[in-house]
């Protein structure tokens, strides 16, 4: 049975070094590790979790402690290292070994770490952000007078998704499952045929001359598109046959992989749906009838108006900050809200967690809904730094020329600061992992080890 935690160092780890930067990166980590041993609560919650989704893990895995499993995925998130960097990383450093509270023990394997990382549900990271938050609060090194917004996208791994890629990569997989499904003698091989050859070429050719404007190669192109759409759909309905043989032999042995299959059929379903209204009805379909992978199905089109990225796939992402640059609300949704509703969320959730509004809130002109709505607010909370879209009046024009207006529109602009640092340190930019559910849990990874690096930086 797997400990909560595990004996004491077996040598001593706060070091002292003459570099200043090695003795700061030792600072850093010595006040997580009492920061952490301050918060038990945490690490249970971590404990309860593991115990749930990983009783797997027996014999060898099983002797490591739920705190060093923990502490090792800290390590990776915020020196953002792969499985294989960290674990030379840690296992030749005396430092980060005492850390991780491993000694001169054996490291774990890449499988359990892993595990580990994407076992940790969104919902019990939301837990744990409030638990830090509590005791950020209760430490005073949180204050509950000011508070901004803003909002960015995190994009799923996905590459840039047109009809004719979607459609390869339908094709291109379909054909492998089935192949490996009527590879167990459930059809003969004879009755289904695979041309994945002339379906890539037909990709190619789309994929490299879609841009020429010669109405020669339009027309080229279009019958390419036709075929390649038509290929699909025949392949979509020999999935659909082997599904239904396959399902009537009751094979135990490939009953996950014929619900694989049949999730991945409904998907390239809708890819084939999608390109014959857009590519060949000539029909504008909307984001909302659109699927942008076969893989990450729930990945949303968003357009935020950014002159370099018109179009983002993925999801988005509100933060509120304390002054202290304390990530004290986030949120991200498989359908994402509008700006101006995760706005009033956070409200409530500040006055929910600190007993009352703060005194001073900013935001973009992206959260503005109407003169009415900052009117109401106004009476709530002192200033409400939120700008007007379009024309203003002459008292409009007076209230965001105030001087704590204006101040507190230099501090939003702090904002997009912890932004760029979530994105280069701490792997906000793209998650790459599979399902919604991963996701979401990412994002609550990633603003924890950003919290606690900040309250040991302080």
């Amino acid at each position: 049975m797997r400990s909560i935690i595990s004996a004491k160092p077996e040598f001593q780890y706060s070091l002292k070094t003459e570099h200043p930067v090695v003795q700061k990166f030792y600072d850093k980590y010595n006040k997580m590790d009492s920061i952490l041993d301050s918060n038990f609560r945490i690490l249970k919650m971590i404990h309860q979790e593991l115990c749930i989704t990983m009783n797997v893990f027996r014999g060898r895995e099983s002797k490591y402690s739920t705190e060093s499993i923990f502490r090792m995925l800290l390590i990776k998130c915020i020196e953002q290292l792969s499985f294989r960097d960290l674990l030379i990383r840690v296992n030749d450093s005396m430092f980060l070994r005492n850390f991780a509270r491993i000694g001169w023990g054996d490291l774990m394997s890449i499988g359990l770490l892993d595990a580990a990382w994407k076992c940790i549900s969104s919902s019990t990271w939301d837990s744990i952000n409030k638990e830090l938050l509590t005791y950020a609060i209760d430490k005073e090194h949180v204050t509950k007078d000011d508070l901004r917004v803003d909002s960015t996208v995190c994009e799923s791994n996905i590459h840039y998704p047109t009809d004719s890629s979607l459609l390869w990569d339908s094709y291109r997989v379909l054909a492998r499952e089935l192949r490996e499904i009527i590879s167990g003698h459930l059809l003969s091989l004879n009755q289904i045929r695979f041309h994945e050859k002339k379906v890539k070429k037909l990709h190619t050719l789309i994929s490299t001359r879609s841009g020429n404007q010669k109405n020669a190669t339009k027309r080229l192109v279009r019958r390419a598109m036709k075929v390649l759409v038509e290929r699909v759909e025949k392949i979509l309905e020999k999935g659909r046959m082997v599904l239904k043989t396959a399902q009537s032999l009751h094979i135990s042995e490939i009953k996950e992989r014929l619900e694989n299959l049949e999730t991945l059929l409904v998907n390239v379903e809708l890819v084939t749906i999608q390109a014959r209204r857009s590519q060949i009805n000539g029909e504008v379909v909307p984001a909302s009838d659109r699927i942008f992978s076969i893989f990450e199905e729930h990945t949303e089109l968003l357009k935020r108006g950014k002159a370099r990225k018109p179009n983002e796939f993925g999801h988005m992402v509100t933060l509120g900050q304390t002054k202290e640059k304390f990530i004290s609300y986030y949120a991200v949704d498989i359908i994402s809200d509008h700006d101006t509703k995760q706005k009033d969320l956070l409200l409530e959730s500040h006055k929910e967690r600190f007993g009352e509004y703060p005194k001073r809130f900013t935001a973009d002109k992206n959260y503005y809904v109407s003169m009415d709505d900052i009117t109401l607010w106004e009476k709530k909370i002192g200033t409400y730094a939120v700008a007007k879209k379009g024309r203003r009046t002459k008292e409009e024009r007076e209230r965001e020329h105030t001087e704590s207006f204006r101040e507190m529109q230099k501090f939003r602009a702090g904002c997009e600061g912890t932004i760029s640092v979530l994105k280069r340190g701490f792997g906000l930019a793209r998650c790459v992992y599979r399902t919604f559910k991963t996701f979401a849990s990412s994002i609550g990874r990633l603003v924890f080890c950003h919290n606690i690096v900040l309250l040991a930086t302080q």
